[in-house]
């Protein structure tokens, strides 16, 4: 059964961008050595956009606990971190059904 996160974050003034650019290098650099992965999605709130809800799938929990073990991955939350205000609010679940077309 597919795991999934999701999880509400803001970014410190002015380090915007910088949260979406370590979302498009983990794609880059982390998604092809990773097992497992299924998509990823971030969304930025219309109201403020330095605040982000995203959401993270992968095939399994385990999957998703083998990657969030890794030194990179650890490495690469620790540079996500250091551009939030806090610590996101995270949602972990198991995939009970999914409907309607993937938007590009």
């Amino acid at each position: 059964m597919a795991h999934v996160t999701i999880f509400r974050m803001k970014a410190k003034a002015g380090e915007r961008e910088s949260v979406v650019d370590l979302f498009d290098m983990w794609q880059r650099e982390h998604m092809p050595k990773v097992d497992g992965f299924v998509r990823s999605t971030i969304i930025c709130n219309l109201d403020g956009d330095d605040e982000f809800m995203a959401e993270v799938m992968f095939e399994s929990r385990e999957a998703y606990d083998a990657n969030s073990a890794t030194p990179e991955q650890g490495e690469w939350f620790q540079k996500l971190r250091s551009h939030l205000i806090a610590d996101p609010d995270w949602f972990n679940g198991k995939l009970e059904r999914e409907s309607g077309n993937i938007v590009p």
